[in-house]
């Protein structure tokens, strides 16, 4: 019941602290005024000595806005993970650990020629606690996508709408258990929202080296919801390091996804470069097709994309552009080009997000902690 009651408690006073940090905390635009201390510089000798060069105070004070008001809703985020993991925690355990609790908003707009315009919202919530022991993790997951379609998980657009309704889930992970040269995740938990629904959760995995520059990765996911039935995602992924530095990476992909609740087999083969341009810059193209093993039995889409994105403002601010032309089968495969424009913010204290980061996984072995 305590456990039950603090996860409730966080799932209310998370947007509690979005909304009360941003409305009192953030901090207000204001003009510069100068400082007894401020000096003038590169003004001629001749010149009025009541005349100062202008300076540029508004792009300072924006700076300073974002900053101040990142910096408010990151603390909020961090309270919240940490008040809820010395609840959870032990009275006498007084362990100094680091708390890696963050929040990602993000809006995505999509429009196609052939569809409308789409708009999503979404807030994902991560909670860190550090001091639950021991290898055991409590879990909340605001956008669980296991229900929906392989290609849109494939290709990174899945809206996690299709499992429970948009609803928060909420239970424990068993995190990179090792047997040999496989590691597994292990959940079980419920939906945060009446009537309870209670699901499980086992994942594998294991990583190879094939070469100098060839290496395999092989997941095998399991996952059953009480009111979706069962579901299986089997994948396996080639990558191949373009140089030495891994920043220009070649990725293969062959999945295969079964869901009860549809009744079918869903099955995608996709092709990537990764390139790191810059430190601020990751460019990925993108080419592959789907099918399924419904009553039609034929190609469900053809697709070929290029995705920029960019961090815009430090390690907490980026914007993504993806043009992408479509032969969909419900458009009879004619072409359905589109355009997909995306922002992303995160808010955490101790955590610095790497959105831009592509790796090539490493076996067990190689692992360091």
């Amino acid at each position: 019941m305590k456990i039950l009651n603090s996860i409730t408690l966080a799932s209310f006073a998370l947007p509690l602290c979005i909304f009360y940090t941003t409305a009192i905390y953030a901090a207000p635009i204001i003009e510069n005024q100068p400082k007894k201390s401020d000096s003038v510089t590169n003004v001629s000798p001749y010149a009025d000595p009541l005349v100062v060069a202008p300076t540029n105070d508004t792009s300072s004070n924006m700076k300073q806005w974002l900053d101040d008001s990142q910096q408010s809703m990151s603390d909020s985020v961090h309270n919240v993970g940490e008040y809820i993991d010395t609840s959870l925690a032990k009275d006498d355990d007084k362990t100094k650990l680091t708390n890696n609790s963050y929040l990602r908003i993000r809006n995505r707009s999509i429009y196609s020629h052939r569809g409308q315009l789409k708009n999503e919202f979404k807030v994902y919530f991560k909670l860190d606690l550090p001091h639950v022991k021991r290898d055991w993790k409590l879990i909340i997951d605001s956008e669980p996508s296991d229900y929906d379609s392989l290609e849109s998980k494939q290709r990174g657009i899945a809206s996690g709408s299709k499992t429970q309704n948009g609803d928060t889930i909420g239970g424990f992970r068993l995190q990179d258990a090792q047997f040999g040269n496989w590691t597994s995740d292990f959940d079980i938990g419920i939906k945060l929202k009446l009537p309870l629904n209670p699901f499980t959760k086992v994942k594998l995995s294991r990583v190879d080296n094939i070469s100098k520059n060839w290496t395999t990765q092989f997941d095998q996911e399991l996952f059953y919801y009480h009111s979706k039935g069962l579901g299986s995602l089997t994948q396996m992924n080639g990558f191949y390091a373009i140089t030495a530095d891994q920043k220009n990476i070649f990725r293969t992909t062959t999945s295969a996804q079964y869901l009860q609740d549809d009744d079918k087999w869903e099955l995608v083969q996709q092709l990537d470069i990764y390139q790191r341009a810059t430190e601020k810059d990751l460019f990925e193209y993108s080419m592959g097709i789907s099918a399924d093993t419904d009553e039609i039995k034929e190609v469900s889409n053809y697709w070929i994309s290029a995705e920029w994105k960019r961090r815009v403002y430090r390690h907490w601010l980026y914007l993504a552009a993806r043009p992408q032309l479509e032969f969909p089968r419900e458009y009879n495969y004619h072409a359905n080009p589109s355009i997909m424009f995306e922002i992303e913010m995160f808010f955490s204290k101790n955590r610095q997000i790497d959105e831009l980061g592509r790796y090539i996984p490493k076996p067990v072995k190689q692992r360091t902690k």
